[in-house]
């Protein structure tokens, strides 16, 4: 999993320990002492180790009745930059906040959000843009009331215990990835390749390696700027996907009737294309961020996508869905900035209406969400991206976003178990 030559561009956090210390008060003109200090102060967290993608409920318990508590995560990235969140409850009668049932009075996020500390951690410069990747962290939450602090972690893992990895290489089987299967694999399961968008390199590799914890078999593909393939989206064969579907569905594990693309942005495209032109290996998609349409290439190519050695439509023509063989997920937020997600998920739904596909399919639009719907849940948020230079804004409010993807997430398992039911 370590290779140099795959390219991880996968959100992450990995949290250190902060402390928040809030000073004592007096309650000025009535001569009364401020509230003693809490000598009870603790936190109850329901999961101080799960997957990255798993919502926790965070109380604080033992403070003071009435008083402000100020709850703080903080992380250092794997270049030494500090990121942190805070935010202010009043305790109830009994002392005690309850982060998935109480607003914060202020704070780095607002409204009732269980894991809103998570999603709204921000860099010193304040910019949600900042990145580092990750497989796996550490999250210290620390709660203070009047002088009183108390700490808990919480590890965050991408991996779960008995899942294996197995690389692959253009060498060796024609296309690159990684092949991450779930722990007890005991029977064919249906299975995803994922693949992502104009970043290029290997950019879904945590992504598969939690669906696996979720008990999907999932291959993630780098397709451009990985070792063996182009170094831009330019002239992608579609010929590649179909090559690394024919060796997943070659694995004893995988349900050969139910393997789907799930792509992401630009990858959207290939991931449609290939369901309508290979449905005997493709059946179905799921499509993050889509395009209903082909683009060119990037940088400055008319020429994204070919088959059999030729572009497969120009610019601007509709991928054609009359052939698709599986369901077809699209997910979208209305304020997508980079392109017009919202419109493209809903014709794809409408075409493949008329085109009278039997299999189910639908649109996900969420609102105020961006170009990052389909992204792992509950780490900061992406709002701006950088390619060769310039720099696009993706769209959405951080706490649409983070709301969005935890349904886009939940919406595949609620998919891939569904087919696996039918796998029996």
């Amino acid at each position: 999993m370590g290779d140099r030559r795959t390219r991880r561009r996968v959100l992450g956090l990995a949290l250190v320990t902060a402390a928040s210390v809030a000073a004592l008060s007096t309650v000025a003109g009535c001569g009364k002492s401020a509230a003693k200090t809490p000598t009870a102060l603790r936190l109850s967290i329901d999961k101080t180790q799960g997957l990255a993608y798993e919502p926790v409920h965070i109380t604080v318990l033992g403070g003071a009745p009435g008083s402000t508590v100020t709850v703080r995560a903080t992380a250092v990235d794997d270049r030494g930059v500090h990121w942190s969140s805070q935010a202010d409850f009043r305790a109830d009668a009994a002392g005690t906040v309850d982060l998935a049932a109480q607003a914060p009075v202020r704070g780095s996020y607002g409204g009732v959000d269980a894991m809103g500390l998570f999603w709204s951690m921000d860099p010193p410069a304040g910019d949600p843009s900042e990145k580092f990747p990750t497989t796996g962290f550490s999250v210290d939450v620390t709660a203070t009331d009047q002088g009183a602090t108390t700490t808990q972690s919480v590890k965050r893992v991408f991996q779960a215990p008995g899942e294996t990895v197995q690389e692959l290489t253009v060498a060796h089987d024609g296309f690159e990835g990684h092949l991450f299967l779930p722990p007890g694999l005991v029977k064919p399961t249906p299975a995803l390749i994922m693949i992502g968008g104009s970043e290029g390199g290997e950019s879904t590799y945590g992504a598969a390696m939690l669906m696996a914890a979720k008990g999907i078999p999932a291959l993630s593909v780098g397709y451009f700027a990985v070792t063996g393939t182009p170094q831009n989206l330019q002239s992608i064969p579609l010929e590649y996907f179909v090559k690394a579907a024919t060796w997943l569905e070659q694995q004893p594990l995988i349900d050969k009737r139910h393997v789907l693309l799930f792509g992401v942005s630009r990858g959207s495209e290939a991931a449609l294309l290939t369901a309508q032109y290979y449905p005997d290996l493709v059946h179905g998609a799921v499509l993050i961020a889509p395009s209903a349409e082909v683009w060119g290439g990037l940088p400055d190519s008319d020429v994204a996508w070919t088959r059999a050695g030729d572009p497969v439509a120009p610019p601007g023509a509709d991928i054609p869905v009359d052939k698709v063989d599986g369901p077809v997920q699209a997910f979208a937020g209305t304020d997508d900035k980079l392109w017009t997600a919202p419109a493209w998920a809903r014709q794809i739904d409408d075409e493949l209406n008329r085109a009278g596909v039997a299999h189910p399919h639908a649109a996900h639009v969420y609102q105020d969400a961006g170009h990052m719907v389909g992204a792992i849940p509950y780490l900061p948020l992406l709002t701006t991206y950088t390619l060769s230079g310039r720099t696009f804004q993706l769209g959405g409010t951080r706490q649409a976003n983070a709301a969005a993807q935890a349904q886009t997430w939940k919406a595949v398992f609620d998919l891939m178990a569904g087919l696996s039911g039918q796998s029996g």
